[in-house]
């Protein structure tokens, strides 16, 4: 196939798939039945009803996942103008939309080139963007597509490449756009001097895209929102008890359920069927619930989620060590991430650097995450002396915690400060005493003479 024929096939698959997962995170759950009788029998049903653990499971993923600034090590003025770029592009606002498309999809995409006001880079939805690589290279991007639908309704693609970039365009509006000879070239290939794809790629695993919400995932999703509606349905129906009435006597609208009403029923006649009166039991809605539980402590056993992020009762008042040893698996596995999404935006602030004019080795960039795990200020400030104590330098542990370089000079303007701040109030309280110690002594000599 040539390149515009596998970017169409390859678009259009994806976005299937990735429109699905979009929906499931979204709370936009379809409901699912075991057999064709029972959607006959719920298809009256037209209201849905969702408890949405993969929205919980994604989030809290999510929230472990802060890219606070960039270092770059040993260049203080490379350092300022990366942040400057990435705050300027706004990119400080995209990369958590670039986080959430991972959790979601397993990948997500950004695209960085050179603008009439200097260096643009923006995130790309992962339903429009792919990357190709190198059959005998994984690693090495061959070509790149996007594609989305302008203002006038007709859906543009463009193919990157090393060199230069290919625009294409859908021959109608509203015309089919899964096959590739819907499109046509848009004018010429426009050529590049990046000296590489501008299209950088964001991945969970190199096996291939997958997100927080497998396949696996989603069944649980689906029976638990089938529990759901069914305790649902139970309630409106099955959750009262029905009480019944055999009687010779019409007694049809006279007797009423309500406080303090006294049913009038009169006795059998003594040959036919005796009056009686009986109920039902109501549906226990705690059997729904119960299941409904197992349902979701399967899933964050299944996703290594802390079961109290899932459920209200997953335990009680835990310490903050034991909340610690409780989200040690998700910590590990946002840390897996932090990982290779480490090596992702160090790839995008070399190339954003590279275009400012300013050359950097991509080995000399760290990105600067905030710490994952949970920590209780006591339990920092225990570790913080620990390694204070084994000889590294403070401001070498504060860096590694996150602390920019700004925060560490503050530091030492404030510790100055307070440092003047206290040799002047010490000589103030030196010559106080100095003040007194010559009254006293003068007092005495007065009264000797």
């Amino acid at each position: 196939m040539t390149d515009l024929e596998l970017a169409v096939k390859t678009l259009q698959a994806k976005n299937i798939r990735y429109q699905r997962l979009w929906q499931y995170y979204d709370g936009r759950q379809p409901l699912i039945y075991s057999t064709e009788r029972l959607r006959d029998v719920f298809k009256n049903l037209n209201v849905r009803f969702v408890n949405n653990v993969c929205a919980v499971i994604v989030n809290s993923l999510m929230d472990k996942l802060v890219l606070k600034r960039f270092l770059v090590l040993g260049q203080e003025a490379a350092t300022q103008r990366l942040n400057d770029l990435w705050w300027a592009t706004e990119m400080k606002l995209d990369d958590d939309e670039a986080h959430l498309a991972l959790c979601v999809t397993g990948e997500s995409y950004i695209i960085v080139q050179a603008g009439l006001e200097g260096v643009e880079a923006f995130y790309n939805d992962p339903r429009l963007c792919h990357i190709f690589y190198q059959p005998g290279n994984p690693r090495q991007a061959r070509v790149a597509a996007k594609w989305w639908r302008e203002a006038d309704e007709f859906v543009r693609l463009t193919l990157y490449y090393p060199d230069r970039l290919e625009y294409y365009r859908a021959k109608s509006k509203s015309g089919r756009v899964d096959e590739p000879t819907a499109f046509r070239p848009l004018g010429e290939a426009s050529e590049h001097d990046y000296g590489a794809i501008p299209v950088f790629h964001l991945r969970s695993s190199r096996r291939g895209p997958g997100g927080e919400l497998t396949d696996g995932l989603l069944t649980l999703q689906d029976a638990i929102n089938k529990l759901l509606a069914d305790m649902m349905v139970a309630a409106e129906f099955g959750a009262f008890k029905q009480r019944w009435i055999i009687s010779n006597t019409e007694t049809s609208g006279k007797l009423k359920n309500a406080p303090n009403e006294i049913w009038d029923i009169p006795g059998g006649d003594g040959y036919g069927q005796a009056t009686s009166v009986g109920e039902f039991a109501e549906t226990e809605l705690g059997n729904f619930m119960q299941q409904i539980e197992k349902l979701v402590t399967a899933a964050a056993v299944t996703t290594r989620t802390p079961k109290h992020y899932l459920l209200e009762k997953a335990g009680s008042n835990p310490s903050g060590e034991a909340l610690m040893a409780m989200e040690a698996p998700l910590n590990a596995k946002a840390a897996r991430y932090i990982e290779r999404l480490s090596v992702g935006w160090g790839k995008v602030a070399e190339f954003m650097l590279r275009l400012d004019g300013v050359k950097v080795e991509r080995r000399l960039i760290q990105p600067i995450f905030s710490d994952p795990r949970t920590l209780q200020p006591m339990t920092q400030a225990q570790a913080r002396q620990t390694n204070v104590n084994a000889g590294l330098p403070l401001a070498t542990v504060l860096r590694r915690e996150g602390w920019s370089e700004e925060d560490l000079v503050q530091m030492e303007t404030d510790k100055r400060k307070e440092q003047a701040a206290q040799q002047e109030s010490l000589a103030q309280a030196l010559l106080e005493q100095q003040r007194q110690f010559d009254q006293e002594q003068g007092e005495g000599e007065g009264e000797n003479a």
